[in-house]
């Protein structure tokens, strides 16, 4: 996994390192990935939103079927699978449509992202091995109890939160240059939002101040209001599911992942959790407002009408041809 991780932080690192150097605030970095990834992530979103509304004008359909083969029992529940999927397929509809892309997608940007937060020293600044060695042995100065071997995957985090403790031991020292000193001190300047260091953990807060629990409780709120929208959405679309309570369970797992997560990772990848939540909420609320599936709904009605008139008409030329081919030859 580990390998995989640092495959994946190579372009993250890079789009992050050169978003950095055109701003020169690594906050504003993180918010401006987050919003080109959703922008790639986009077209599958409209995908999505026209794919639900299809699924809402053929659920009279659906119900329709499983009313016909209600208290059957097993049978009757195969009959309305077996029915509903030839519904699906002559209508050509997919509920997996952009479903698992999506989803696959935003996992590898999770573990490339997460990659390249934890690298900050290497991927964004460009620190060199010789010189991140030097401030990781001054790190274990400081730090003279901590395990190498356990805190070697966030070591540059944790040369940033000690950076002030660190830079007395390596001002002096032949492996790292005085640019790279300033240059690492200006990165921490605009490493903290309302004073929160976002290179620290929220599960230490203990020894570093509740404020820090802002960063977990505001992803799970962030992602409560996305998981909770779309569930209600749902309902609409489908209001089957208002009798599966497991689905009403999915939708607080998502917020409850979200908070774990940011509270045992470093408030960095909180404060990404936080924007992508944002961001993914108002993307459903723009494309509800600009993708109606009332509209869409319609769009599709007109388009089927017409289809089927087309049909119509070309059966009664054919019809019509076949007569008059029928009337030549009695003739």
């Amino acid at each position: 996994m580990n390998a995989i991780r640092e495959v994946l932080a190579v372009p993250f690192g890079w789009a992050l390192g050169a978003l950095y150097d055109l701003s020169g605030n690594y906050l504003l970095s993180l918010i401006a990935i987050t919003l080109v990834l959703k922008l790639v992530l986009l077209p599958f979103s409209v995908m999505q939103q026209k794919n639900t509304a299809k699924q809402m004008r053929l659920q009279a359909k659906v119900n329709k079927i499983r009313a016909k083969y209600a208290g059957q029992g097993r049978e009757g529940q195969m009959k309305i699978s077996e029915e509903t999927q030839e519904l699906y397929r002559r209508e050509g509809y997919n509920a997996n449509t952009a479903g698992c892309l999506p989803m696959l997608f935003q996992f590898i940007v999770m573990i490339g992202l997460y990659g390249a937060i934890y690298s900050p020293l290497t991927r964004v600044l460009h620190i060199s091995e010789t010189a991140l060695t030097a401030l990781s042995d001054a790190y274990y100065q400081v730090e003279a109890t901590a395990d190498a071997a356990k805190t070697a995957y966030r070591i540059q985090l944790n040369i940033l939160n000690k950076f002030d403790q660190i830079v007395p031991l390596v001002q002096n020292s032949a492996d790292i240059k005085q640019t790279d000193i300033d240059n690492i001190q200006g990165f921490i300047d605009h490493f903290t939002i309302f004073g929160i260091n976002l290179t620290e953990m929220p599960n230490e807060w203990k020894d570093i101040g509740f404020t820090i629990l802002l960063i977990p409780i505001f992803a799970g709120i962030t992602s409560l209001f996305t998981a909770g929208y779309t569930y209600l959405k749902q309902r609409k679309t489908n209001p089957e599911m208002a009798k599966n309570p497991a689905m009403g369970c999915m939708s607080l797992f998502s917020p409850l992942i979200s908070i774990v997560f940011s509270y045992t990772l470093p408030a960095g990848v909180g404060f990404y959790w936080i924007i992508s939540n944002i961001l993914a909420f108002i993307q459903i609320i723009a494309l509800d407002v600009a993708i109606k599936p009332a509209n869409i709904i319609a769009g599709q009605m007109i388009d089927e009408t017409v289809e089927r008139r087309a049909r119509e008409q070309s059966v009664k030329k054919r019809k019509a041809l076949m007569d008059a081919k029928k009337e030549n030859g009695q003739n």
